[in-house]
């Protein structure tokens, strides 16, 4: 599949090389995984989130796994994409 970005944030899948319908999961390396995490807000307060929190004997996580909680952190889990820059004719556009 051929995943687009336009300089708007717009995106678009295409099939490449199949006749297959393409999705998300087509260009996401599922054994990578990552995590975004940030102080939660408790009743108003912002609590201390810190990488020093983290039950270390969960790392690293297995491949496809869901990233451990952190104590005093709101988490997102994040897929792993890998982008291929190709230069369009449109001067705005990749």
């Amino acid at each position: 599949a051929v995943l687009t970005i336009s300089s708007t944030g717009d995106w678009s899948l295409k099939p490449y090389g199949n006749t297959e319908t393409p999705s998300l999961y087509d260009v996401t390396h599922l054994p990578c995984r990552s995590a975004r995490y940030t102080p939660t807000n408790a009743g108003g307060k912002s609590s201390s989130c810190s990488p020093l929190k983290a039950n270390k004997s969960k790392f690293p996580v297995r491949p496809g796994g869901v990233m451990p909680s952190v104590s005093g952190c709101a988490k997102q889990d994040y897929a792993v994409l890998f982008v291929t820059g190709i230069a369009t004719s449109n001067a705005g556009e990749l």
